[in-house]
């Protein structure tokens, strides 16, 4: 039987608290960013090859995607995307839900379907008045 000492116990709680701090500071980061609808894309790949970009500032719309691997549907709305259709088995992608914020992605590995939000330009608008530049 294994016999954890002291020593163990205090490396083991000192590595999950700087690891949950490490996490909950990034989570805090992320959040406090935002960014204009309008510098926001969906891109669409299929098969790995580029099938779309829809802008999410549009109005709402569906995208049906038929490819000789299967039939999905994306729909477009609230200044982001979400799959509301997928014939594959497990219907993973759908369950991934709705995204709008850059790098989140959508995946439907059988029907090679892979969707990420992109930033497309201009720095994100800070959460508040804050430090316009430092100079030296």
């Amino acid at each position: 039987m294994l016999k954890l000492r002291r020593g163990d116990v205090l490396l083991i709680v000192i590595l999950l608290v700087l690891g949950s701090a490490w996490l909950l500071f990034r989570q805090a980061m992320e959040s406090q960013q935002s960014y204009d609808p309008g510098t926001l894309v969906a891109e669409i790949n299929v098969d790995g090859e580029h099938y779309k970009s829809v802008p999410l500032d549009s109005a709402e719309q569906s995208i049906d995607i038929r490819t000789e691997y299967g039939h999905n549907i994306l729909k477009v709305f609230d200044h982001g995307i979400q799959m509301i259709y997928a014939d594959c088995p497990k219907k993973i992608s759908m369950q991934m839900g709705f995204i709008s914020r850059p790098n989140e992605t959508i995946i439907c590995v059988p029907n090679r379907i892979y969707v990420e939000i992109v930033h497309t330009g201009g720095a994100p608008a800070p959460a508040e008045d804050g430090i316009d530049a430092y100079v030296r």
